[in-house]
């Protein structure tokens, strides 16, 4: 039996229940024409109405006896079709979203995540968003403990920041219900996931499980072999040297490119002291003071005349990466007779780091660079959830492989007390569904730091860029330095 409650009422909706749990979007479900059960002990329908505040508290359980699961949880987001015709039922109809909406909804963050580990990340995150109910949950994934150098969250939502963290680990990510008060936060790398029982395409399979059908489609919509990625701002990683001669009355000198990180200022061949914008308003006292992001450094004394500066940094220079799969070029090209390069281009500005840029092309490649199969499986039984790794022993040699669950939807009538559970799957483990299309492209073009905000790094990059091919071969381009810089850099943590 299915019970509804509302704020703990218990409510009743007419037909069925259709439940879709999805990685990325917010699991929701529709409850059609619905209204307090208690309205049933004296059928007046009419002179009352019933329509619950937004961001009620919805919970679906299934009871057996005394026994009760809960099979879905999250909030009232929408309602409609409340009829104000004095003769006919006052019913509702209310959208309900699980909570993992709260992820893209919820405050934004405010903070840079430096010097911390990808768990370490996470966990940063998920304490800042602890209040509305969410914990960490498993990771399962390549080199967690990579460094995140220095990562701006400012005005970024956590569904931002967990979708970064995912790009840069080629990782997936979901959320997962625990309890009512309790929402798992999950990263798992799908081919290091343990695999469920293989699916057999034999009759005897089909009965156990109460198979009702399985179906598949081939797109190639979202495919691409080769990706380009780019970043308005990343660090070089050749150290730019610069002579200037002091002329004994002017403290401020320019550079030829915008300055990252100085990493040595001479005057006359002995060392000099220098230090960010930011440290000096902390009282760090130094010879000569910066602000990264700009072209210019500053002495904060008269220099004698005559006297030779040089300094030494690592400059800002405009990044461009690309990874590119030749098997795949070299099969489209030998199917077509013409040139195999499917190519894609996105620009991220949420990344400073050159080799960040390089994990979020492969990730692209990764899970983008074969055409995806989805697999359809109908069945009366819980057969798997969301991120579930799963075989599929096919009777055709392209549908024989792996596949990850990548949404399930589940029917439940009431009624007759039936339950059917629909599995999609994708062979290629693509998961791309933003939960909010506006919210995921912002991150993407956002800058990653700004003034104010912590930066100390310095990374592979200068006026050529390695093309990554997702093999072997690496190739060298050159990119021209970039022309403005909307933001300055420097060292304070927001």
């Amino acid at each position: 039996m299915i019970k509804i409650l509302i704020n703990e009422e218990e409510v009743v909706c007419k037909n069925n229940i259709k439940i879709e749990e999805k990685m990325l979007a917010a699991s929701s479900t529709i409850l059609n024409n619905c209204y307090p059960k208690s309205w049933e002990e004296d059928k007046d329908y009419v002179s009352r109405f019933y329509f619950p505040e937004d961001y009620s508290k919805c919970k679906i359980l299934d009871v057996d006896g005394e026994d009760e699961t809960l099979i879905f949880c999250g909030v009232v987001k929408n309602t409609g079709k409340i009829s104000l015709n004095p003769r006919e039922p006052h019913y509702v109809d209310l959208q309900i979203l699980d909570f993992k909406t709260l992820l893209s909804e919820g405050e934004t963050l405010n903070y840079v995540i430096t010097g911390k580990t990808i768990t370490e990340a996470i966990n940063q995150v998920i304490s800042t968003i602890s209040d509305y109910g969410f914990v960490l949950g498993n990771i399962n994934i390549q080199n967690p403990d990579d460094i995140i150098n220095a990562y701006s969250t400012l005005n970024k939502t956590a569904y931002d920041v967990f979708q970064y963290i995912a790009d840069i680990t080629q990782s997936r990510w979901t959320t997962r219900l625990v309890d009512e008060d309790s929402v798992a936060i999950d990263f798992i790398d799908p081919t290091l996931e343990e695999e469920q029982s293989p699916i057999e395409y034999t009759k005897q399979y089909f009965e156990d499980n109460d198979i009702l059908d399985i179906s598949f489609n081939y797109s190639t919509n979202d495919y691409r072999n080769k990706q380009i990625m780019t970043s308005e701002e990343v660090y070089g990683n050749i150290i730019q040297s610069e002579t200037k001669i002091a002329d004994g009355y002017t403290q401020t000198f320019n550079t030829d490119n915008k300055i990252g990180t100085i990493t040595s200022i001479t005057i006359n061949g002995t060392e000099a002291s220098f230090c960010t914008k930011a440290q000096q308003q902390l009282g760090v006292s130094a010879d000569f003071v910066y602000q990264p992001g700009e072209m210019v450094f500053k002495s904060t004394n008269t220099i004698t005349a005559g006297a030779l500066i040089v300094i030494s940094y690592y400059p800002i220079v405009r990044g461009r990466e690309i990874v590119i799969n030749s098997s795949e070029i070299s099969r489209i090209n030998t199917n077509t007779g013409r040139k195999g390069t499917i190519s894609r281009y996105e620009n991220r500005n949420d990344t400073t780091s050159s080799n960040e840029l390089i994990k979020i092309g492969q990730s692209y490649i990764k899970y983008k660079g074969s055409a995806e199969i989805t697999l359809k499986v109908v069945s009366r039984k819980n057969l798997f959830n969301i991120c579930d790794i799963v075989e599929f022993n096919a009777p055709v040699e392209d549908l024989d492989t792996k596949y990850m669950v990548k949404s399930k939807t589940i029917d439940m009538y009431p009624i007759a007390n039936e339950i059917f559970y629909t599995y999609e799957m994708s062979s290629n483990f693509n998961s791309e569904d933003a939960i909010n299309y506006f919210d995921n492209q912002r991150a993407k073009n956002q800058g990653n730091l700004g003034e104010g905000e912590t930066i100390s790094r310095a990374i592979d990059l200068e006026n050529t860029a390695l093309i990554y091919f997702y093999d072997t071969n690496i190739e060298e381009v050159q990119v021209q330095n970039p022309t403005s810089l909307d933001f300055a850099l420097d060292g304070v943590l927001v």
